[in-house]
């Protein structure tokens, strides 16, 4: 099924979130879009899907228009459509989850669902994207990635013939990527049509046959894969020259003499992390490598006293910590950039400025103080990149990307002396990327102290300083010079 779209134009107040955009999707094809942050990626995705409609433009399904009014519209037509952010609904189980939009398809008389045959169709979709999900696991047991997954069988139990993902592998470890990926090659040789989005061009030159690439809400030109180099992908997108490298030098050795920041010793928390002791150095960036569930979450929830500590001890500078809730971490120099930032991270319906400043509004008095308040996100917009049309822009009117550096925004407005990072450039493009690392690396030098965990194991490698591999729960390797190790080096510790 090819789907054209020809001149799309989409306006949200001043911001031009897609102007002029012309794409071809091709029967039995993967096709893929690509930009930066802003550069109507979603925004695209979403007027193809259904779920936005164009201002202007049109579209074609195998020559006939096609005008999606909604997602059911798009749906009815054989367009599928998995959105960027997480939209699991964990009062309802795995099953509902996947036919929320068909329910009526598994209903008896007066309304009574066939739960067993509903599951039974469930599995099967879940199975055919290669993941070890039970359907009838408890869903608050599962984590991001698995809940990705859900969304993804949700979408391919319709049957459609054109599937549409955006940022679909974001929340995935390496190897839920590449089942995804199989995936996607496996309906292609279907006959199925593919669209993607995705930040990661190792995925995009993987799995694509075409390409496009936007640029702040432009077309700039459609290319098949096989044709079109990663450097010029990025030249394309990102307008500069990417060639220096994605990862900023790291100080020539680490200084081992510097005070520890943090003390665990022994700690265990909830059923993931077991025994797990380490000392976290001012200036330092220390890696956490492992599979979900492997403990890098379970250490952040309990630092920050998301969860208690089953036995264990935390010191910070010297001083016994005894993590009480979130708010008490903020308060005593701990900031927090979760993995899922649409549900942890900010609160979309609020500005720019209220996220930036929440985790510690600035006051005069008792009273909050709106001029300092506007300066520190001013500051912080440019500090770190952010693009909006002004600071009292509602969060929810920015890409993924943007959101994402909002909530890092906030985590270094506190000043804080750990900073915790879980997956930080997740949905964020090539050459943001390029400025956070920059950043973050700029933080170590003046001496904040950094645990970050990350799916992305070219960005663990090359952003950390000292790399430890979680596997079940406990220490599997230290490498004490990241440096110094390969990317297979961490994956046989890992499995």
């Amino acid at each position: 099924m090819t789907l054209v779209a020809s001149h799309l134009f989409k306006q949200f107040g001043p911001t031009r979130a897609a102007s002029d955009v012309s794409i071809t999707l091709r029967t039995g094809t993967v096709h893929a879009i690509v930009g930066e942050n802003g550069a109507g990626k979603s925004t695209t995705l979403r007027m193809l899907g259904g779920a936005m409609r164009p201002d202007s433009g049109e579209m074609t399904l195998d020559g006939a228009t096609y005008a999606p009014q909604s997602i059911g519209d798009a749906t009815a037509r054989g367009v599928a459509l998995v959105h960027q952010e997480i939209t699991i609904n964990r009062s309802l189980t795995i099953a509902e989850n996947i036919f929320i939009g068909n329910l009526r398809g598994y209903a008896r008389a007066f309304g009574i669902i066939k739960r067993k045959r509903m599951a039974e169709v469930a599995q099967a979709a879940l199975d055919r994207i290669g993941v070890k999900i039970s359907v009838t696991t408890n869903i608050d047991r599962l984590n991001l990635g698995e809940l990705k997954c859900i969304e993804i069988a949700r979408a391919i139990s319709s049957d459609p013939k054109t599937l549409l993902l955006d940022e679909s592998t974001a929340y995935l470890d390496h190897r839920e990527v590449d089942a995804v990926l199989k995936v996607m090659r496996e309906l292609k040789s279907q006959g199925m049509t593919i669209g993607f989005v995705s930040h990661h061009l190792s995925e995009v030159l993987a799995a694509a046959d075409d390409l496009t690439i936007l640029k702040d809400g432009q077309f700039v030109g459609s290319f098949r894969a096989a044709e079109i180099e990663a450097n010029e992908i990025h030249r394309l997108m990102v307008g500069r020259d990417l060639s220096l490298g994605t990862y900023p030098p790291r100080p020539p050795q680490a200084d081992l003499s510097a005070p520890a920041v943090m003390r665990v010793d022994r700690v265990a928390v909830g059923r993931e992390l077991n025994d797990f002791s380490v000392d976290i150095r001012r200036g330092e960036i220390l890696g956490l490598a492992g599979l979900k569930g492997a403990g890098a979450e379970a250490l952040f929830a309990g630092i920050v006293g998301d969860e208690p500590l089953r036995h264990g001890s935390i010191e910070m500078a010297g001083q016994p910590y005894h993590p009480g809730n979130p708010r008490h971490a903020w308060k005593n120099g701990i900031a927090h950039l979760p993995g899922d930032r649409g549900n942890e991270g900010l609160i979309a319906g609020f500005t720019v400025l209220d996220n930036l400043v929440m985790a510690r509004p600035p006051t005069r008095g008792p009273f909050f103080d709106k001029t300092r308040a506007r300066s520190m996100s001013n500051d912080l917009i440019k500090l770190i990149g952010i693009r909006t049309a002004s600071a009292d822009a509602p969060c929810r009117s920015l890409s993924g990307g943007n959101m994402q550096k909002v909530v890092l925004g906030k985590c270094l407005a506190v000043g804080p002396e750990l900073l915790l990072l879980n997956n930080p450039t997740r949905g964020v493009d090539v050459g943001a990327r390029v400025e956070i690392y920059r950043l973050i690396r700029r933080k170590a030098a003046e001496g904040l102290a950094i645990i970050l965990s990350s799916e992305d194991m070219p960005e663990l490698i090359g952003m950390s300083d000292r790399l430890i591999v979680l596997r079940q729960g406990v220490v599997a390797r230290e490498f004490p010079v990241a440096a110094d190790v390969e990317e297979h080096d961490v994956v046989k510790y890992m499995t």
